[in-house]
């Protein structure tokens, strides 16, 4: 049984595996989109009302759920959820339902003669913040409608339906602000801003909507020329979006861990260089630090250019060589004089077995460290499974010459064959279009190392060679990168390489430090004659 239900919630069953999976993860859609509206059925049921009303309810919760369920069908084009996301959302809108349902109640029996105040202080940017920040923007937005749509039938039956349609129009418009605001957050604090600004947007509209009503302009927070009753409107309302936007900022790292989903922010701040690791790299490998900073750069050029993740790609491409961090001293970005080599006095194989294993050992230490999985991912498959050619090459190189001695009879034994598989990476392929950005830009970025005083025919050759080299071995088969998005990352590679490696101006020397030189010229050309009369 429990073997079960791990295979059920198993999120690369859900997200890969070919056509069974993708039946999978719509029959556990379909079975989550049904908790959640069985769930807000039973919510609506419970408002203290005579039964028909309750079924009415109920009613247009089923309804409402069938039209969101056609409208998101329409418009997912770019916004197809896997299982965590979606099981976010859903537990997202009912807990909105459920906090709304508990402050209508607790409003009504306090301060029935303000009961329409009750729109000040009801949770409109909980779901909607919450899926913006740790899913997309657009899924923000259609929480914020569904949560406009469910909201509307919570209230009781003596609320007349122009107050009904006054939440709506505020549960929208605040539902939507919030995920546009919430959509791209750089900050964990933005959160605390986004609260005062969607507290100010709620009494505004609430003090339009509700001025309107003749009823309500002599009565409660918004009396008639009140001022004071006017402000302690206005501070109740910023307070309470302002403590809204607290709590979601302090369960924000709770949901990340338990819906295994990082935010923006999260990779922002993994990208911060006193991350113990990237300190590390930086004082025990500098010359691999600064490749993966030359990485990091290619990918997010490349990543802009073809529409992918921007920061992902550029945080993958800070980290995916950490595992060069055991033995930094055999790679040669990080050897000053390279006939100091130590690979001179190991063979082929050793050699191959200490480059290959760089991926392993930065697997290792992500996960020791609590790095993302796309990020271990991205270690794992940024070299594929290429070979060590350098070290490859040199082991052929000695078998020929070895086979040779023996066909003369130089030598009494036959050499053993060179086992390809010692020199090849492990793999996998990659397997996400940034994994993909991040491999390409490390091969590009080392094969121009090698270049020595590149011209611009130069280095769009070499990123050729390698794109072509890497498509016929398959390297990007399983990635999602089309050609249109190659052709891009190729031109944004040549771009951000010029750049790189553009030449400065020879800047002429001072007048002073000129005429000295020539100086020191004479007085050495006169010494040389003098010691050759002397001679």
């Amino acid at each position: 049984m429990f073997g079960s239900l791990k295979k059920f919630f198993d999120r690369k069953a859900v997200t890969t595996g070919g056509e069974d999976a993708g039946r999978s993860a719509q029959q556990q859609m379909l079975l989550l989109a049904c908790c959640g509206v069985v769930a807000l059925c039973a919510l609506v049921y419970s408002v203290p009302d005579e039964t028909k009303l309750s079924i009415y309810r109920m009613c247009w919760v089923i309804l409402s759920s069938v039209s969101l369920c056609v409208f998101y069908l329409f418009g997912r084009r770019n916004t197809s959820l896997s299982f965590r996301p979606t099981l976010l959302c859903v537990l997202s809108i009912v807990m909105q339902m459920f906090v709304t349902h508990l402050i209508i109640t607790y409003w009504i029996g306090h301060f029935p003669k303000m009961r329409e105040e009750v729109l000040l202080v009801l949770p409109y940017m909980l779901a909607p913040a919450v899926t913006a920040v740790l899913i997309n923007r657009s899924v923000g937005v259609f929480v914020a409608l569904c949560c406009t749509m469910y909201g509307a039938v919570l209230f009781p039956v003596n609320f007349s339906l122009a107050f009904v349609a006054d939440y709506i129009a505020i549960s929208l418009l605040t539902g939507v602000l919030a995920a546009g605001i919430c959509g791209h957050l750089q900050k964990r604090q933005q959160l605390l801003y986004a609260g005062f600004k969607l507290g100010a947007v709620v009494f505004v509209s609430a003090l339009i909507l509700l001025g309107l009503h003749s009823d309500v302009l002599h009565s409660g927070m918004f009396e008639n020329g009140d001022s004071l009753k006017l402000l302690l409107a206005l501070l109740i309302t910023v307070g309470a979006n302002f403590l809204l936007g607290v709590i979601i900022n302090g369960v924000m790292p709770m949901l990340e861990s338990v819906f295994r989903i990082s935010t923006h922010i999260t990779w922002l701040e993994w990208a911060d260089m006193n991350h113990p690791l990237l300190k590390k790299l930086q004082m025990t490998a500098p010359g691999t630090f600064h490749h993966c900073l030359c990485v990091q750069r290619l990918a997010e050029s490349a990543a802009e250019a073809v529409g992918a993740d921007v920061t992902r790609a550029g945080v993958c491409g800070l980290y995916h060589d950490i595992g060069k961090l055991n033995n930094p001293q055999y790679f040669s970005e990080n050897i000053a004089d390279q006939s100091m080599s130590p690979h001179g006095e190991l063979t082929p194989e050793g050699s191959a077995r200490i480059i290959t294993g760089h991926v392993a050992a930065g697997v290792e230490l992500a996960k020791e460290h609590r790095l993302n999985p796309k990020i271990i991912d991205a270690i794992r498959e940024h070299h594929g499974v290429t070979t060590a050619y350098f070290f490859l090459r040199k082991a052929q190189d000695t078998y020929e010459a070895a086979r040779a001695r023996f066909e003369e009879g130089l030598a009494d034994t036959c050499p053993d064959e060179v086992d390809k598989s010692i020199f090849t990476y492990e793999g996998p392929i990659p397997q996400s279009r940034e994994s993909g950005i991040v491999s390409m830009a490390d091969a590009v970025e080392s094969a121009t190392r090698s270049l020595q005083h590149p011209t611009e025919a130069d280095i769009r050759n070499m990123i050729d060679g390698i794109f072509k080299g890497r498509i016929l071995d398959g390297h990007l088969q399983d990635c999602g990168l089309t050609l249109g998005d190659i052709a891009k990352m190729k031109e944004s590679f040549f771009q951000t390489l010029r750049t790189m490696n553009h030449n400065r101006i020879a800047y002429p020397k001072p007048r002073e430090a000129d005429a000295a030189e020539r100086l020191a010229e004479k007085r050495q050309a006169e010494a040389d004659a003098t010691e050759k009369k002397t001679a």
